[in-house]
């Protein structure tokens, strides 16, 4: 057994401290899809002073010739009436959710040293406020970009998000309604005999096409579901075909196109190219990025049992509405000021996330209020995002796609 040595300055000084909150990074992979103008002009929009959002959704009307006729003669049918069929189109008003963190500061908490306060240099209290109130605020940012992250995945996977925690009823969800063709189970299982992976996959482009009319550039595999594709008798003889390069895994046996690098960046890896048999090539990619629930149970944003096909370059918005408090005056500001030293009406970021330019300061409402007898002070972080698929049809869901554990 080592005893300690006597405590002095040079064993005990805090120079370089750890904190393993600071070292986690934050994945921003479902959010990369959602509010960029390279996207048919995806929007983010911030809506400080209205409560109600309009989002319209609107779905092509097929894909029809224009009509050949004998000449002297119009198209115009018997009736009259116009006979080109245009697009149709939903509009949903909702009401913004409100999402809400709360830390507080105790005066008997602030006569306590803080993590990483040289004992033999001791901070004074308002030092000790500012560096608790820092912890509180970047963790308040922290929770909010998962959140984010799991609205922004629940969209994509299903067309629909929650507007509050915990609660299954779809009736307080907002659904950007996801033609349901566009949501599957194969018809067997992947890791079942006679499983057709390769005609799914060709299956569900087909979808993508004739319903969602896109072409889809990426699949997809949750973690278990990409063991079962890269061991499967088939692709590996696709994979094994010399003069061709139908199945490719491995950083060195393809390049990933730059816009699909953005993917990466945030927490995705891409693993390979598949061409299919009837020649449509997806790059493919999987995420294994986590959260914990409020059971404190870790959750994947992408689900083992999952496989996502779509377009990375769909229109999905992204919307950030009003916090639920009386307008900021002077007085709070100063409070703000004085007790944090840092802008109320510029919110610090986090470092560590992953394509953290996604998230902008905007997006956070941030005050802070005294208790009456003055012993206790409350930050409180507020947001109130929708994440909306508006190019909905552009993304394929495959669920179940293997045996369900008994």
């Amino acid at each position: 057994m080592i005893t300690p040595g006597l405590m002095d300055n040079y064993s005990r000084y805090m120079d370089s401290l750890f904190d393993e909150k600071e070292l986690l990074f934050v994945d921003t992979v479902w959010q990369q899809f959602f509010g960029k103008p390279a996207h048919g002009g995806s929007k983010t929009v911030y809506s400080p002073y209205s409560e109600v959002v309009d989002i319209d959704i609107k779905r092509a009307a097929g894909e029809p010739l224009a009509a050949m006729i004998h000449r002297g003669t119009n198209s115009r049918p018997l009736n009259l009436q116009q006979n080109t069929v245009l697009d149709q189109w939903t509009s949903f008003s909702r009401v913004f959710p409100l999402c809400e963190e709360m830390g507080d500061i105790t005066a008997s908490q602030i006569n306590k040293r803080v993590f990483g306060e040289d004992p033999y240099a001791a901070f004074d209290t308002a030092t000790r406020t500012r560096i608790l109130a820092r912890e509180h605020h970047m963790e308040h940012i922290r929770r909010y970009i998962r959140l984010f992250e799991a609205l922004a995945g629940s969209a994509i996977l299903t067309g629909q998000h929650p507007s509050l925690t915990g609660n299954t009823n779809t009736d307080n969800w907002y659904d950007f309604r996801r033609n349901s063709n566009l949501i599957i189970t194969p018809a067997v299982p992947w890791d079942a005999v006679g499983a057709d992976i390769l005609g799914d996959i060709d299956a569900g482009i087909d979808s993508l096409r004739q319903i969602g009319k896109v072409k889809p550039n990426f699949i997809m595999f949750g973690g278990s579901v990409c063991d079962v594709f890269l061991n499967d008798t088939k692709i590996k003889e696709f994979a094994d075909i010399k003069g061709y390069s139908l199945v490719r895994a491995g950083s060195e046996m393809f390049t990933l196109p730059s816009n699909l690098q953005e993917l990466v960046a945030a927490g995705a890896d891409a693993i390979g190219r598949l061409t299919t048999p009837r020649g449509r090539t997806l790059y493919i990619l999987t995420y294994d990025g986590v959260y914990t629930d409020t059971a404190g149970v870790y959750q994947n944003y992408m689900p083992v049992d999952m496989v996502l096909m779509g377009f990375y370059g769909a229109r999905c918005d992204r919307y950030f509405g009003p916090p639920e408090r009386l307008p900021i005056v002077s007085a709070d500001i100063q409070l703000y000021q004085d007790m944090f030293g840092m802008n109320l009406n510029t919110p610090v970021m986090p470092a560590n996330i992953k394509g953290g330019s996604i998230v902008t300061p905007q997006m956070f409402y941030n005050d802070a209020y005294r208790s009456n007898d003055a012993k206790k002070i409350s930050i409180r972080t507020q947001c109130a995002p929708i994440f909306a698929t508006t190019q909905t049809d552009a993304f394929l869901t495959m669920t179940s796609v293997l045996t369900p554990v008994s």
